[in-house]
């Protein structure tokens, strides 16, 4: 398993019932995980794990906040990279 060194989400390991992979047209094999990396937004999943809270505690977090960018689709939600990122460095 490579993990990236770019994004914070780097330094968490990537589940093996993600690890899926799919072919691309130059025939090489990705996994799920690659695909996530390279995302422009987080998962509560995610936001869970950088925090090192429960999953509910960020869904809490991510519904009461306007300290970053938040997107809603249907019941779920995805957090903007760059603007968390960005929330992150300040200090939380």
């Amino acid at each position: 398993m490579q993990k990236s060194n770019s994004t914070p989400l780097s330094s968490v390991s990537c589940p093996t019932t993600m690890m899926a992979g799919s072919q691309t047209n130059a025939g090489e094999t990705t996994s799920n995980c690659d695909n996530r990396a390279l995302s422009l937004v987080y998962r509560a999943e995610d936001i869970a794990l950088m925090l090192d809270i429960s999953l509910r505690a960020a869904y809490n977090l991510c519904n009461s906040t306007t300290e970053f960018k938040v997107i809603r689709i249907g019941t779920s939600l995805r957090v903007n990279k760059a603007s968390f990122d960005a929330w992150i460095a300040k200090g939380v």
